[in-house]
């Protein structure tokens, strides 16, 4: 009897070009109304190259095992500071978050924007230097010293000119404050989505090195019948082509598994560590949302919005602020003298002000005006964009939502079961075996489908759990700088 025919290695290999696209599960981080999908099982005993593997616990949670990453000596060689991983002990995502709030430096800059604008508002607040100077007139006259003395000025802010600009301050303090919660909020998520993507690419480093044990395997059980006289050049032939294609496929994974650990790496702030083993959950309790909870969720003291909104409130500050500007400010200048003349003492008292018949500060009243009529707006808009992103977010929530219900109450119990009876026949010789391969690529396409699923639906969670905010190393619109 021929060996187990191709054993599905067609169908596997799609594996190179499916890829695992969007993100995959961030833990909630807040109470959520959860629903929970039962674990799929695995038959690690028929033989076949299981989708996941996967351990059980005892509370019914299926839970990725963790295993030693393999970097390729040619990858590690061409990548400067990352070398083949060693075996250590697997790093949570709790440590990563840990790591990114003391090390991206998207928070440091935050938190140094945030301390200058509270140096601004002690600065606005702090009244005018007086000046103290030497005073002398008439110097030589009749061959005399003159009048010889001193003098002190001051200058008195009027119309709470000064309390004003340290509100302003303030505000600016304000929005520097919501917009470092902001940023947290970007290396959070920025934090769960790479290192779930790094995850899938340490479990697809595992798969492709089964996928290349089955094949080399085949190769060798194809080469024992060829020479038997049980099996044809051509099936030789193919058997290797397929293995040199599962080596591809190895190697690829190996890059992308590099590849995302550089870019988790990067994200929290410690490009020098060395590619590790990740522990993570890909199956787990789902949360299930509404369109009213989404919204709650996503807009409601969402931070960005937060800082737009209080920079709308300095600018209405400035305004009152502008038109303040015209009232006068009491300029007093206080001088004693030593009059050589008579040998008196005289003093001398100025005071002044600006009148206000030309320059009202009109174009700066008009300007800040504008300026809160443009914030008024921006604010609206960035409602309006975070509206149009949840939008977007949700639908792809709810499809991944249904689409995982599907695949583990339906699709993938009947793939198992497909798979187990046409396994059964072929060892007793009752179907070929490419009906075999049919069943083993379709067993294969139901888990990947059901994986991307699983990732497309984390992945929207995790953008409306993190308040539709990412992108902490790039240069985001929500705020300007």
């Amino acid at each position: 009897m021929r060996v187990c025919g191709v054993i599905g290695i067609a169908g596997l290999l799609t594996l190179a070009n499916m890829g695992c696209q969007g993100t995959l599960p961030v833990r909630p981080h807040r109470p959520l109304r959860a629903e929970t999908v039962p674990p799929v099982e695995s038959d690690e005993s028929s033989g076949l190259l299981p989708v996941m593997n996967r351990r059980q616990t005892s509370a019914g949670e299926i839970v990725l095992t963790s295993a030693e990453v393999e970097v390729p000596s040619e990858t590690a060689d061409s990548l400067s500071g990352l070398k083949a991983a060693e075996r250590r002990d697997p790093i949570s995502l709790l440590d990563l978050e840990t790591i990114a709030f003391e090390s991206n430096p998207t928070l440091s800059a935050a938190t140094a924007r945030m301390q200058a604008a509270r140096g601004k508002q002690v600065q606005a607040g702090l009244y005018p230097n007086p000046v103290i100077g030497y005073d002398g007139t008439q110097i030589g006259n009749l061959g005399t010293a003159g009048q010889q003395g001193g003098f002190i000025s001051q200058r008195f802010i009027t119309g709470g000119k000064l309390k004003l600009d340290q509100a302003i301050a303030g505000k600016e303090v304000e929005e520097f404050h919501f917009q470092f919660h902001a940023d947290e909020q970007r290396v959070l998520s920025d934090v769960r989505v790479r290192f779930y993507e790094a995850l899938v690419a340490q479990r697809r480093v595992e798969l492709a090195k089964e996928l290349t044990e089955i094949g080399d395997n085949l190769v060798d059980a194809t080469k024992t019948l060829y020479e038997a006289r049980q099996g044809t050049e051509n099936d030789l032939l193919q058997a290797e082509i397929r293995a040199d294609e599962s080596n591809i496929l190895l190697d690829n994974a190996r890059n992308q598994n590099v590849e995302a650990w550089m870019r988790l790496a990067a994200v929290i702030g410690r490009p020098e560590l060395p590619v590790q083993p990740l522990d993570g959950t890909l199956e787990a309790e789902l949360p299930g949302y509404g369109w009213d909870e989404c919204y709650e969720l996503a807009l409601s003291n969402n931070p960005a919005v937060n800082a737009a909104r209080t920079r709308v409130d300095r600018m209405s500050v400035s305004i009152a602020r502008a038109q303040r500007q015209p009232i006068p400010n009491v300029d007093l200048s206080v001088s004693v003298r030593h009059s050589n003349f008579t040998d008196s003492d005289v003093a001398n008292v100025q005071l002044g002000i600006p009148v206000p018949i030309f320059d009202g500060n009109q174009g700066n009243v008009q300007q800040a005006e504008a300026e809160w009529v443009a914030a008024s707006h921006e604010l609206r808009r960035l409602e309006l964009d975070l509206l149009d992103r949840l939008a977007v977010t949700y639908r792809r929530y709810q499809n991944a939502r249904q689409q995982v219900d599907r695949y583990n109450q339906r699709m993938i119990p009947r793939a198992k079961r497909s798979l187990d009876l046409v396994t059964k026949a072929y060892e007793n010789g009752q179907i070929e075996y490419l009906m075999l391969l049919t069943a083993q690529e379709t067993y294969v396409r139901v888990n990947l489908s059901y994986l991307e699923s699983l990732q497309e639906f984390w992945g929207a969670i995790s953008i409306i759990e993190g308040q539709l905010l990412a992108g902490s190393l790039g240069n985001n619109g929500d705020f300007p700088r």
